[in-house]
């Protein structure tokens, strides 16, 4: 997902600032409500407080809980005021991927479309993997996996590049800038062996450029996907929306929605 822009070229920074400031005030009100919006609000901006807060979902039994002064508001409200997961064709997937799961809110917005689904939920990052385990380990039919998809098995170097908690990156190299670890890697052979037969319905990615070495080796899987949702990262690496097309020419539909391209197959 794309962070708040920090500061245009050729703008004072306390325009930016105050723009930025009012965007995130106008984003704390839509999720919260406005008295407690401005009050969430003033703790983050003003006092620079970072703490967690619930939010209750009509179709969940357990609240939501939230990070404010991270990326989590945000995220919630992609999913679940702009429902940029509502699927643009008629399908009720059996089987969804969810990977980039961060703190599992699209997998918790999958379920209350569709309750029945068999849900994985695959996420790196060890505090998104905590908050994910709050989200989702209680739920039957959803199962958790802390581990980034890569091409390959094995190990791979975690980057925090410090634009949120939306925007961890994985690589082979540890070049980059920002605080790392090293986390499991999982090829996507390894994760189709958790659903029957290795097919899913739906598979959901966004995983902040990754995509581009996923889709390069897909050639062995791609044809046991019935429709992707994905969010590409040309902007953090070159050629991830190359390597993606060249994949699925046997799904030709298509339709974006806010950042995100939904491809399907042709249905009967």
């Amino acid at each position: 997902m794309t962070p708040f822009p920090v500061n245009p070229p050729n703008q004072p920074v306390g325009l930016s600032l105050l723009k930025a400031r009012i965007r995130e005030l106008i984003l704390h009100v839509q999720v919260l409500g406005f008295v407690r919006g401005l009050m969430v609000w003033l703790r983050v901006s003003v006092l620079r407080q970072q703490f967690e807060i619930s939010v209750q979902v009509p179709a969940l039994k357990a609240p939501v809980i939230l990070r404010a002064g991270g990326t989590d508001i945000e995220v919630y409200k992609k999913i679940f005021i702009d429902h940029e997961y509502r699927l643009p064709f008629d399908a009720r997937p059996g089987t969804i991927l969810d990977l980039g799961a961060n703190t599992g809110l699209a997998s918790l917005y999958f379920r209350t479309q569709f309750p029945e689904t068999q849900i994985v939920a695959v996420e790196p990052d060890p505090a998104n993997f905590a908050m994910m385990q709050r989200h989702l380990g209680a739920l039957p039919g959803v199962e958790i996996i802390q581990a980034a998809v890569w091409s390959r098995d094995g190990e791979i170097t975690l980057t925090d590049p410090g634009i949120g908690s939306w925007a961890m990156r994985v690589e082979e190299s540890s070049q980059s800038a920002g605080i790392q670890c090293q986390v499991a890697a999982l090829s996507m052979p390894s994760l189709l062996k958790h659903f029957p037969q290795g097919r899913v319905d739906l598979l959901k990615m966004d995983v902040e450029g990754a995509e581009k070495e996923v889709f390069e080796s897909s050639a062995a899987w791609i044809e046991n996907i019935e429709a992707i949702v994905i969010e590409l990262h040309d902007r953090y690496k070159p050629g991830c929306s190359r390597a993606f097309f060249t994949s699925i020419a046997t799904l030709p539909c298509e339709q974006w929605i806010g950042e995100n391209l939904y491809v399907w197959r042709v249905t009967a």
